[in-house]
């Protein structure tokens, strides 16, 4: 599968858990949980020292997540990557986006052969349409520099 192939597969989940949500309305995590509600996806916050967020229940883990969900949005620093993602393809994760700066080379090769659907060191926002001015901007020089995933 392509890599583009492989984004909008992504992003045609009906379902995707946030881990990376944050008390801090600051936070990337947070951002990105709010961006794909407003586009009409149903978002699942995961972060285990909340209970709820946005009006939502939290799950505590990607082991308590409804069965449904089968998509993963990954906020968190590398050395928490690892531990989120072998717990979330034990789960039945079927789909990983690992969020820019989320992963590293431990990572990708654990997922590598596992059949995952994933996505690695892309920032969602430049895909999930319709896509805002920023970002779209830095899609537009991702696209000119020839780093935009065909």
């Amino acid at each position: 599968m392509s890599p583009s192939e492989t984004i909008n597969l992504f992003l045609q989940q009906p379902h995707i858990a946030v881990v990376g949500i944050s008390r801090n309305k600051n936070k990337f995590g947070n951002t990105i949980y709010h961006t794909l509600k407003k586009k009409g996806i149903d978002v699942i916050p995961v972060n285990p020292h909340m209970l709820e967020f946005d009006g939502k229940r939290c799950y505590s883990n990607v082991e308590t997540l409804p069965s449904e969900v089968k998509t993963l949005m990954v906020n968190t620093p590398p050395e928490a990557t690892m531990e989120i993602v072998e717990k979330a393809v034990k789960s039945g994760i079927q789909h990983i986006w690992l969020q820019q700066g989320s992963s590293n080379d431990e990572v990708l090769k654990f997922l590598d052969g596992k059949g995952i659907n994933y996505i690695a060191d892309r920032c969602i926002m430049m895909f999930a349409e319709p896509v805002g001015s920023f970002h779209r901007f830095h899609r537009f020089l991702s696209k000119v520099t020839g780093n935009y995933p065909k």
